[in-house]
């Protein structure tokens, strides 16, 4: 069974432009079409100013970014146990700098955070490629209505 939350820090102003409990269906859908079976998933809506954190501290980066995900179970456990933190304020600046809706890039964000929690990395060109054709692969499904998070 896949269990996937949506939360938001207290620190976010913005909000979410998404309901959270379709967000999250979509995220199981995600995970499952990636062939994980079992997993608890939290995604946490965060600001920038968390994000310069968790970034600083875990990544060893400066700065903030728009997506984090950490697995928290060893890999190869029957359990995938991660989360995936996403910066509404970095989400809404590259969808106004990409020309798409704020939810969406929204999705994209979300979806890239599952795929390295499922494993994908983009540590090559081919890799890097490969991650993005699987990223567009749902955001396709998504704007279909096939998997629908408004």
């Amino acid at each position: 069974m896949i269990e996937l939350a949506v939360l938001e820090s207290e620190s976010v102003t913005s909000g979410c432009p998404l309901d959270r409990d379709a967000l999250a269906r979509y995220g199981e859908l995600v995970l499952s079409g990636s062939g994980i079976t079992e997993a608890d998933v939290n995604i946490v809506c965060i600001d920038d100013d968390d994000m310069t954190d968790l970034n600083e501290r875990y990544k060893e980066r400066t700065g903030a970014t728009d997506v984090l995900s950490f697995r928290l179970s060893d890999d190869g456990a029957p359990l995938l146990e991660g989360e995936v933190y996403v910066s509404l304020a970095r989400a809404e600046a590259q969808a106004a700098e990409y020309g798409v809706p704020f939810g969406e890039e929204v999705v994209r964000l979300v979806t890239h955070g599952l795929l390295h929690l499922a494993g994908r990395v983009h540590d090559t060109d081919a890799a890097h490629d490969a991650m993005t054709r699987e990223t567009e692969h749902y955001l396709a499904r998504w704007r279909s209505g096939e998997e629908s998070v408004s």
